[in-house]
């Protein structure tokens, strides 16, 4: 959209804040071709209700390839707390960890998804628990380069670090200590997946539970 309107002088692009999506398809292809590539950890800041076997066999295929991946568990706690997918399959699969979301406290951020795929929890940000010192800073784009109404050509070449919370924050904590493993020579997703769990710090009920799977990840004990 941001491309066809500009080709005819038109504002009118769609604002980073607005619901986006992707299909499937296009996710699993994309899982599939870094893992070809040599891609040692991915990433996934996406979800959704609805299962999606895709999904799975292109995660199946991603740590048959040597590639860890971390996902986001899901934002969802606070509308029925519906299972998502494509986290849900992390649980069976070993290599594949679904992260959940805590505030500063150490507790769940009110929006994290639980259910019994929940794996490992990382710092997501709770500014309901915490207000302003509760979130997490990460750099993104400039909303006034995106701005429905003026822009014509969206600019992707000026970034800031702007305030944000979700799981989507806490998944790539999970993927930067997998990283940091993989450089100290642990070169295989599952042994990575136990390592974390191994040393990571028990929040909650004793032992693994459906709000924090196996607890904090804690990189210096880890490493």
């Amino acid at each position: 959209i941001h491309f066809l309107r500009a080709a005819v002088g038109l504002p009118g692009s769609v604002g980073p804040d607005e619901e986006g999506g992707c299909r499937d398809a296009d996710v699993a292809q994309a899982i599939r071709f870094a893992a070809d590539a040599g891609a040692q950890v991915i990433n996934l800041s996406v979800g959704g209700s609805q299962p999606s076997p895709m999904f799975l066999e292109a995660l199946r295929y991603a740590v048959s390839k040597g590639t860890f991946v971390a996902i986001a568990a899901g934002n969802s706690f606070e509308e029925r707390n519906p299972v998502q997918y494509p986290a849900a399959y992390a649980a069976d699969l070993d290599g594949v960890v679904a992260v959940g979301a805590i505030g500063r406290s150490k507790r769940r951020s009110y929006y994290s998804s639980t259910g019994t795929y929940v794996e490992l929890v990382a710092p997501g940000g709770d500014n309901r628990a915490d207000g302003a010192a509760g979130v997490i800073y990460q750099t993104g784009m400039r909303d006034a380069d995106f701005d429905p109404v003026t822009v014509i050509v969206p600019r992707f070449d000026r970034y800031f670090d702007k305030p944000q919370q979700g799981t989507s924050m806490a998944a790539p904590h999970v993927a930067g200590l997998a990283a940091l493993l993989y450089s100290q020579g642990i070169n295989n997703p599952g042994a990575i997946e136990r390592a974390m769990k191994r040393f990571a710090q028990d929040l909650g009920p004793q032992g693994r539970d459906n709000e924090y799977g196996s607890g904090l990840i804690d990189a210096r004990a880890t490493l």
